[in-house]
């Protein structure tokens, strides 16, 4: 059984696709390298707050960006299952920093 076929849109500007393309990677970075300052600081210091809180950017924004654009690149998913998949990665994400904020101290 095979999917329907593969279609291109055209008449898009390149110029916009590749200032999307460049936005989704330095937010991509800004976020790992964030998540890494505070995993980073967690192993200075030991406080599970800030892995929480790595954890949550992580999800948050890099985890996203990924499925984004490696699902459907890579594996041909569904605009669906990438957006759900995104999604709910937004929201754990968001679900850590909550912990981070008002978890157990």
């Amino acid at each position: 059984m095979t999917g329907p076929p593969l279609q291109t849109v055209s008449g898009g500007s390149v110029t916009v696709a590749i200032a999307v393309f460049l936005g989704q990677a330095i937010a991509f970075v800004i976020a790992c390298w964030i998540a890494k300052r505070s995993y980073d600081g967690y192993r200075d210091a030991r406080r599970p707050a800030l892995l929480w809180l790595a954890l949550g950017i992580a999800l948050l924004a890099a985890v996203p960006t990924a499925v984004r654009f490696l699902l459907p690149t890579m594996f041909g998913a569904t605009s669906l299952t990438t957006s759900v998949l995104a999604t709910a990665s937004e929201i754990t994400g968001l679900t850590a920093i909550l912990y981070t904020v008002y978890g157990r101290p």
